[in-house]
């Protein structure tokens, strides 16, 4: 079987297997993003019935579809699209999924050789080489763009030395979030250890303040905590990536970084009271940014780049970033790169699906887009003028005591959707570390027998 196919199979298979054992956006984008979420969740559009649909100028006619993730899709993205179709007559009809979803509804698009979709969105790196992304994505590695990619973004979208991915995205940090200016104000200093972080957490929530906005409702946010282990983990075993990618036999809970970290994080989650937002499953992302601007916490695990969009939605304070001190750590993570745009080599529109994004590779429109992307700090592009650091990725590289890894999940294949769910055991007490490991290590060991059948 593909292992293309092997996603859709395991995510069902999982879903009801391991729920037992638990119980990317700026403030105007995260609204934006979740009424589009509603607009087009459908698997089912054909382009080619748009076949008839006007001819522009170039010579291209008719639609595209692209399909992605509710919070990739921005308006800047939109307003580029436009301006696409005015110059060529071709539709881009957009498609959104819930986060959750995502991979499942992609796989049901895509597989036994579907052309319903055009363009589908999809991580690069790791993610997606265990994906087998490589199997439905057209070769990209000739296309004019291509050399004007950097070098981490050729790298993270190539396979067998084939260029799979076209990346609008950039390189951050994760770690915590911290209103540099309440700090300061109130005399609190930015923790070394773990025993200090927690110390912390009880001296903001003695002023009254809640030390951190959390959401472990959703997929993406809440493993952010497990990506907090990576260095630790490099640090125990530094080929942890091959060991691990090396088969179902090598084991999560064979780490004692993972188990022990785990703890930590169950931990910060099981507190009374909450050292964070309500449950942390009544409150969604988008409710961080009100949260944060007004000083209603002061605290939150996220990217480096989310300090711009704070800036770009009103807020006055200055924000830093320290690495998570999970077991100790000092040593910041980086993503590695976002999100990619790949062409299904069924489609009936490569040629429209090319154009579109050589018109997006433009100098101009890249400037028009990562100008309005003030969650990216870094550009997938050389001599991108429009990109700017802010004060947390600058803090971060000046707080990592060697140079920030990049996040595991980049890199280890079969990377369990179900994390979140494991978060929310921890908060209810309902889950233990070995429920969590176990969990993921049967997650992988379920997709490494399908990818062999």
């Amino acid at each position: 079987m593909k292992k293309w196919l092997s996603i859709l199979l395991a995510a069902v298979l999982m879903l009801g297997a391991l729920c037992g054992c638990a119980a990317e956006q700026s403030a105007a984008d995260g609204a934006q993003a979740g009424t589009d979420g509603q607009e087009n969740v459908s698997t089912q559009t054909n382009p080619a019935q748009d076949s008839q649909e006007s001819q522009g100028a170039t010579g291209l006619s008719g639609s595209i579809t692209l399909m992605a993730s509710q919070n990739w899709i921005k308006d800047v993205d939109r307003e580029l699209f436009k301006q696409f179709e005015a110059e060529t007559g071709v539709e881009v009809k957009v498609l959104l999924t819930p986060d959750n979803g995502y991979a499942t509804l992609l796989g049901t698009s895509l597989s036994g050789g579907s052309n319903a979709v055009d363009i589908f969105m999809y991580a690069a790196g790791g993610e997606m080489r265990s994906a087998g992304i490589s199997e439905v994505a057209l070769d990209l590695s000739n296309e004019p763009w291509a050399d004007r990619m950097e070098d981490w973004a050729v790298s993270a979208n190539t396979e067998d030395g084939k260029l799979l991915g076209f990346s609008t995205w950039g390189v951050d940090y994760e770690g915590v979030l911290y209103n540099r200016s309440l700090f300061e104000e109130k005399g609190w200093e930015v923790p070394a250890t773990w025993a200090d972080f927690l110390a912390l957490c009880d001296t903001i929530q003695a002023d009254g303040i809640t030390p951190l906005y959390e959401s472990i409702n959703g997929t993406w946010h809440t493993q952010s905590w497990f990506y907090g282990l990576s260095p630790a983990i490099l640090a125990e075993k530094p080929d942890v990536i091959d060991y691990l990618n090396s088969g179902k036999d090598s084991k999560w809970s064979d780490i004692q970084a993972a188990g022990a970290g785990l703890a930590q994080i169950r931990q910060l989650l099981s507190y009374e009271p909450k050292y964070y937002t309500n449950d942390g499953q009544s409150e969604d992302w988008f409710g961080s940014y009100p949260a944060l601007q007004n000083r209603e916490c002061a605290m939150m695990f996220t990217y480096s780049a989310y300090a711009a969009e704070l800036a770009a939605n009103g807020s006055t304070d200055t924000w830093g970033m320290f690495p998570v001190p999970l077991l100790d750590n000092t040593v910041g993570v980086s993503n590695g790169g976002g999100y990619s745009k790949y062409i299904n080599k069924n489609s009936q529109n490569i040629d429209a699906c090319k154009a579109l994004l050589e018109f997006l590779a433009r100098d101009e429109n890249l400037e028009t887009y990562y100008a309005a992307r003030t969650d990216l700090v870094t550009s997938a592009f050389r001599d991108v003028e429009s990109v700017a650091a802010t004060t947390a990725t600058t803090e971060m590289e000046e707080r990592s005591t060697e140079t920030p890894v990049i996040m595991l999940m980049k890199d280890v294949l079969y990377w369990d959707p179900d994390q979140y769910m494991y978060m929310q055991g921890f908060a209810n007490d309902g889950t233990s570390v070995e429920d969590y490991l176990n969990g993921m290590d049967a997650y992988r060991a379920t997709m490494f027998d399908t990818a062999e059948e």
